[in-house]
């Protein structure tokens, strides 16, 4: 058996071992839907933490929903068109929405690029200073009276001027 072959398989196992991991894989539960709704009566709390009464009916429409057999998807659907969105506790993941997840995640990785490049940049210059720093002044690296660069000529008359 080839290698790419053992690749294929092995890939096809790990597929199948993700797709028992989905949510259909398990019961689905009424405090499942209810964590993920926002309580009305309660401001800043979800459904299964708030104590009030609108809540405790909201509780028992889902419990009646999950019994019932309908999805997660489906429950969660219905009390958004009930609703509106600002229902879900966790912004939608789709158009303007998605912004508020990827925005933390692109801040925070081109904050580890700019850290990276820094921190490359900086060791990369003090590499070449300490390098610089070690290397002995050579006379044939010096300017002289024969050099052509007219900034280099002004400056050596005008300290020639000043010394005398």
């Amino acid at each position: 058996m080839s290698f790419q072959n053992t690749r294929f398989i092995l890939a096809g196992i790990f597929l199948l071992i993700l797709s028992g991991l989905t949510p259909s894989a398990y019961a689905l539960e009424w405090q499942d839907v209810a964590n993920e709704l926002m309580s009305p009566a309660c401001p800043g709390r979800t459904l299964i933490n708030c104590t009030s009464g609108q809540s405790e009916q909201l509780r028992e429409l889902i419990r009646q929903k999950v019994a019932q057999g309908e999805s997660k998807s489906a429950i969660m659907r219905y009390f958004v068109d009930m609703h509106g969105e600002e229902i879900l506790a966790a912004p939608p993941k789709k158009g303007f929405a998605l912004a508020a997840w990827l925005l933390p995640l692109f801040v925070v990785l081109n904050g580890a690029g700019l850290i990276m490049v820094l921190t490359f940049r900086w060791s990369r210059n003090r590499a070449r200073v300490e390098n610089n720093v070690a290397m002995p002044v050579d006379e044939t690296t010096t300017p002289d009276a024969t050099d052509t660069d007219p900034y280099r000529q002004r400056l050596k008359r005008e300290l020639d001027e000043m010394e005398s």
